[in-house]
């Protein structure tokens, strides 16, 4: 006697079968996000700019102050610091300010 394997669909990506859940990221979309980014350094701007969905800090500096260190700048969301691993959301602030000035005297 052959076993019948039965699935049965969840939703568009997510079946179960003989108790697995198995889910289909094949057709999943990017979500883009909305962010204010303030750049303080040198003149500095201030513009909206898109995100993907799941970005960390430390990927959104990589992303917008290549060639930079994370260590020369203080990076703030929404006027506080955080950690690198810290995951934006949709209308975050996210500031971004020198803390060594080329040509200052200390």
């Amino acid at each position: 006697m052959r076993a019948v394997r039965q699935e049965k669909r969840l939703c568009s990506n997510v079946t179960m079968s003989e108790n697995i859940l198995s889910v289909n990221h094949s057709n999943r979309k990017e979500f883009k996000m909305r962010l204010l980014y303030i750049n303080n350094d040198g003149g500095g701007f201030a513009d909206y700019v898109q995100v993907s969905e799941g970005t960390t800090v430390e990927q959104f500096f990589k992303d917008k102050m290549q060639g930079s260190k994370p260590d020369d700048f203080l990076i703030r969301v929404n006027r506080q610091p955080v950690p690198r691993e810290y995951i934006l959301k949709e209308g975050d602030r996210v500031t971004v300010t020198p803390t060594k000035i080329e040509g200052a005297v200390m």
